[in-house]
């Protein structure tokens, strides 16, 4: 069977997990094609392995996310592998890394020597794009899981970048670190089954996804910083966060964090989606 034959087979399937995008995916995954384009190049060719690529076809259609399929997710700019023990990368996450970046240009110059800390770093898409930007500076990336964290050291290797990769549960693989100056994370905040697709509870790590309350790991990343870090220097936080959480967040803020300047920015939705966070009111410019 060709390409171009199977393209047209798997159109007529009725099945939710099988669209345009899925069906193309598979085909250039298969094919070791570089785009759409090339596939389009070697349409009326043999499939190289049809036998695979109908196992992946039997998995797509029984549910399992495309991305755990073909074993990377596309993040900013390039290819990451993904596996069950990580989550797949989201737009918005996309969205806080590319911003992340812009902010710390804003705060601390082109390419500054300073140190980087990503908490939860899952399959460390945070981490190693932002120290792809700024070669000059220093990444840590943690994880509570094992598992994950191997995935984020071959994607590092991958991209051919020196992160200090470190095991533990939020702020305590770096308690002994000093001169950090930007926290990046994106953590669980998810508060219930009932908000996620089904899909998701199946095939993403539960470990990565929820939190109860909701805001528990912002306040225990908060709580664990030392205040001299937050008072005495530049610094930035930035975080991921559920839609719902500006209130109870604001009020942690206010409560523990009066003269810290923060502000909430908007996906590309118009969701609520991203908290940022300096230490200096002199800084205002940054967080535009």
């Amino acid at each position: 069977m060709t390409y171009r034959e199977k393209f047209f087979e798997l159109k007529k399937l009725d099945n939710q997990y099988i669209n345009q995008t899925s069906i193309k995916s598979l085909l250039i995954d298969n094919g070791g094609f570089v785009d759409f384009f090339d596939l389009l190049k070697h349409f009326d060719e043999e499939i190289k392995d049809e036998n695979k690529l109908n196992k992946q076809i039997d998995r797509l259609t029984s549910g399992e996310p495309l991305q755990y399929i073909l074993g990377y997710a596309y993040f900013v700019n390039s290819n990451y592998k993904v596996n069950p023990d990580v989550l797949i990368p989201r737009q918005e996450t996309e969205q806080l890394a590319v911003s992340t970046m812009t902010k710390i240009v804003r705060l601390f110059g082109k390419d500054p020597k300073i140190k980087i800390v990503d908490i939860g770093t899952g399959s460390g898409i945070l981490g190693i794009y932002l120290k792809e930007y700024f070669k000059n500076c220093t990444v840590i990336c943690t994880d509570i899981s094992l598992k994950a964290l191997e995935i984020a050291r071959s994607n590092a290797k991958d991209h051919n970048v020196q992160i200090d990769f470190r095991n533990g549960d939020m702020l305590e693989p770096i308690s002994n670190e000093s001169n950090i100056s930007v926290i990046v994370s994106n953590p669980p905040y998810i508060r219930s089954k009932e908000t996620v697709s089904s899909q998701t509870l199946e095939y993403e790590p539960y470990l990565a996804l929820f939190a109860n309350p909701a805001i528990k790991f912002y306040k225990e990343i908060l709580t664990s910083i030392d205040e001299q870090l937050l008072h005495d220097k530049k610094f930035l936080i930035a975080f991921e966060i559920g839609e719902d959480m500006e209130e109870e967040l604001t009020n942690l803020l206010e409560e523990k964090y009066a003269g810290l300047l923060y502000s909430f920015d908007k996906d590309m939705y118009g969701k609520t989606r991203f908290l940022y966070i300096i230490n200096n009111k002199d800084l205002t410019d940054a967080l535009n």
